[in-house]
């Protein structure tokens, strides 16, 4: 086989060695065919960025492979500018090879300058050099390969033939093809790696999120669990409290003897009644969250259930000095509720505008078709308001937008966790719009009913209003 197709075939039939084995396995190759009994091989490395003024603005070499049969060589770390002061740097710079047959006999004429730094720490003679650019098939310069002190058979030292320049540089091409296949199969391999990595962490990830995730449907569970059992657990002897206090103060077995008794009996009753309202909504909102609800009725339930929940607030309204408005469409809009749900998320949400509404204030209940042919129902006032902070503490349960020591609004705060609970439970979305000083709407929209057709437009719906007062 021709030493030129051996020389090429040795250095492409490699594809797993890495860039530098791959370098050392060329620059052996590149010896041999010529005859040299050292060499290394620089790599061409782009300008250093953020430096301007640097003497590496040009670029810079670095010796990836360094090979010397007369000396027992340790790896070590330099650069080399890509200018004309060294022979390798103007090369780089140039493209133009040098054959020299001693290099401590360089002319002063020429612009680069043999370093005799090596040589003197080592006890090295460097004689003959070729100094070959390495091409891509664009024409820049990606390498540079530099053979010493090239040996016949004999041992003595004879000059570098422009022929074997000639060949190392026409093979440039193909050399830098396979270093560059190299270098990029190497990163391919990294990213792989890198990639299967990030992959398995994902994977960890994920596992320990899905665990963590049962666990907390776990403690979810549990939660509910023990809310439901302490709910009933409590409620019998608060019917027990509400009971014996009522009996007391309406002085079933005779007379209590003192006047303070009966409205220590009534404040006992008072007490009660509300913590057994407190429990009621705790364990709605437990069954709330638990399930689904069986949402049977249409829109006429739905309607009524709106205009009869509001006429029972009239009076407190009315009592409050706070008027109170109601419309309902007359255009049928498609859903499904349960009506005993809707009554009690309407109870919640009127209750909270009336507290925080003060008097000479309006609130407005308006239900009617929403736009994909489902209800909208929303309550409107002109109270308090709230910042966003704030109705994200109000929906949180026990929590409350005024929640310092001193709150001005009696309640326990589950008023919206509950009216939010029981609207998920019956497939609706419950949004809430305030602004401190400009008042609270909350907005409840029920979806579609299964199979139902997308309102034609038209003439706008004519509501019926209800006003108290």
């Amino acid at each position: 086989m021709h030493p030129i197709v051996e020389f090429l075939n040795t250095i492409d039939r490699s594809p797993e060695q890495s860039p530098r084995e791959l370098l050392d396995t060329i620059l052996s190759e590149c010896r041999k065919y010529a005859g040299a009994e050292a060499g290394t091989i620089f790599l061409v490395r782009p300008a250093p960025e953020n430096l301007p003024g640097n003497p590496l603005d040009n670029g810079y070499l670095e010796p990836m492979s360094f090979q010397n049969d007369a000396l027992d060589l340790e790896a070590s770390t330099f650069i080399l500018p890509i200018d004309d002061t060294s022979i390798s740097g103007y090369v780089a710079a140039t493209g133009t090879p040098l054959l020299i047959d001693d290099a401590y006999k360089i002319p002063a004429a020429m612009p680069y300058a043999f370093n005799t730094a090596f040589d003197t720490s080592t006890g090295y003679r460097t004689h003959s050099v070729a100094c070959i650019a390495l091409r891509r098939n664009s024409g820049t310069v990606s390498a540079v390969v530099q053979l010493i002190n090239r040996r016949s058979e004999s041992g003595s030292i004879l000059a570098f033939e422009p022929a074997q320049a000639d060949f190392i540089s026409a093979a440039g091409v193909v050399i830098t093809g396979v270093i560059e296949r190299a270098a990029m199969l190497e990163e391919l391999t990294a990213a792989n790696q890198d990639l299967v990595a990030r992959n398995n962490q994902i994977e960890a990830l994920k596992n320990e999120a899905e665990s963590a995730l049962r666990e907390a449907e776990k403690s979810d569970q549990a939660k509910s669990r023990f809310l439901n059992c302490i709910g009933h657990e409590l409620k019998t002897p608060l019917n027990a409290i509400i009971g014996f206090s009522d009996l007391l103060n309406n002085e079933g077995f005779g007379p209590l003897g003192h006047a303070s008794y009966r409205e220590f009996a009534k404040e006992v009753s008072n007490g009660g009644h509300k913590l057994l309202h407190m429990v009621n909504d705790i364990l709605s909102i437990v069954q709330a969250e638990s399930g689904s609800a069986e949402c049977a009725d249409g829109n006429e339930a739905a309607y009524a259930c709106v205009v009869d929940t509001c006429r029972s607030w009239f009076e407190e309204a009315g009592e409050r000095n706070i008027v109170f408005a109601v419309e309902v469409a007359d255009a049928p809009a498609s859903c499904a509720v349960d009506v005993p749900r809707l009554a009690t998320v309407l109870d919640r949400l009127i209750d909270n505008a009336l507290k925080f509404t003060l008097a000479g204030g309006e609130i407005e209940v308006r239900a009617g078709p929403g736009p994909d042919g489902g209800l909208t129902i929303e309550i409107s006032d002109t109270g308090v308001g709230m910042t966003e902070a704030e109705i994200i503490n109000a929906l949180t349960p026990f929590g409350q937008a005024d929640n310092t020591l001193s709150r001005r609004y009696e309640g326990a705060g589950l008023g919206l966790t509950l009216a939010s609970a029981l609207a998920r439970c019956m497939q609706a979305d419950l949004a809430i719009e305030s602004a401190p000083g400009k008042g609270t709407t909350v907005r409840i929209l029920f979806p579609a009913a299964p199979g139902s057709a997308r309102p034609e437009a038209g003439k706008p719906p004519q509501p019926e209003m209800w006003l108290s007062g």
